[in-house]
């Protein structure tokens, strides 16, 4: 019943955003304006998780202003931009020549660009895009990461699970995609960032399969705890299956559907499945989604579409960075000419 109910909501989404792509070309893309401000909370809310806290002027001062805020803030900032960006738009076009799968080499680039600033800075000293070469501990986590000698081999099991299941489609798109970021998350293969190339892996893997990426709220400790308890109910299914891997005992497919109990999972899937419709409600209502690119707009409507206030776009049009023409005393500001900038100037230098 619960499978069934989780299907007919999947198809739901499928239908809203098969919509929405009729209405943009690049539904997932920096120049859609709500998915764009969609994405900037997505890395608010994962760098929080991780104890890095930006507010929305310090993704402007990052992002669009080419300004540098806190060192650690700033390379956070950027490395999740770009990987995330750079890999949902590799899983769209993925979805779109039906073709998306899951590769090692997708999840060590997700670790080479999300970390490239920070060893750039010297705020991150280990390798980038290449397994870690020691054991580690995770604060407050309830399950023990994989020895490091058995890193490969179970990030090898889980990518062969993860392909075979989404070819034969046992589990709904969104209970795989969480099984998936559990699975990745207890085998913690990186020295660090493990937890942010989770989420944009999870998300990753929703895209692939023809949804949208979703913000796991992380900004207040109760958000936080609350994605915390939710793995926590679930990760310790992988206690097993590691701790064998670890004795040298070779685990099939078979061993590990056994188990995966997919009740266990059940809150972070419901989670998920909100933050997917609060995602879609949010594209939804996008108040440039009917509006033509030619569509010239008065600087208050495009302040408002695009959640920027009238100074800073005025700002813009004075440095000459945003096309611009004034009728009386009023700007005005073609779509299209909005989107080129934020396209633009949202690109990491």
């Amino acid at each position: 019943m619960v499978r069934k109910v989780r299907l007919d909501t999947i198809a739901a989404f499928r239908k809203d955003l098969h919509k929405l792509r009729l209405r943009f070309d690049n539904l997932i893309n920096v120049t859609n304006a709500e998915w764009y401000s969609l994405f900037k909370d997505e890395i608010r809310n994962s760098i929080a998780i991780e104890g890095v806290f930006a507010n929305r002027q310090d993704l402007l001062d990052v992002l669009e202003n080419n300004k540098r805020t806190d060192k650690q803030k700033a390379a956070a900032i950027l490395g999740y931009f770009e990987a995330a960006s750079a890999m949902y738009e590799y899983a769209n076009n993925q979805l779109k020549g039906n073709e998306f799968t899951l590769r090692m080499a997708d999840i060590k680039q997700i670790h080479t660009l999300l970390m490239r600033y920070e060893k750039d800075s010297g705020t991150y000293i280990g390798a980038i895009g290449d397994f870690r070469k020691s054991n580690i501990q995770v604060a407050h986590a309830t399950f023990k990461p994989v020895d490091v000698f058995y890193v490969r081999e179970a990030m090898e099991l889980f990518i062969k699970w993860f392909n075979e299941n989404l070819k034969k489609k046992k589990y709904d798109d969104i209970t795989l995609a969480a099984i998936a970021h559990v699975w990745f998350e207890t085998i913690h293969p990186f020295s660090d960032g493990n937890g942010r190339v989770g989420r944009i892996l999870l998300s990753y893997i929703l895209i692939g399969q023809g949804l949208v990426n979703v913000a796991i709220k992380g900004i207040s400790r109760q958000e936080r705890n609350e994605y915390y308890d939710v793995l926590e109910k679930s990760d310790h299914a992988f206690e097993g299956i590691h701790r064998q891997i670890e004795k040298g005992k070779k685990i099939g497919l078979l061993e590990i559907k056994r188990a995966i109990d997919s009740k266990e999972f059940e809150p972070f899937v419901a989670m998920i499945t909100e933050l997917l419709q609060e995602a879609i409600h949010r594209l939804e209502a996008g108040k440039l989604t009917n509006i033509n690119q030619e569509a010239v707009l008065p600087l208050r409507e495009m302040a408002r579409a695009y959640d920027y206030s009238q100074d800073y776009l005025r700002n813009l049009i004075n440095r000459g960075n945003l096309k611009a023409h004034k009728k009386g005393k009023l700007w005005y500001v073609r779509v299209r000419d909005m989107a080129k900038y934020i396209n633009k100037e949202s690109t990491p230098k």
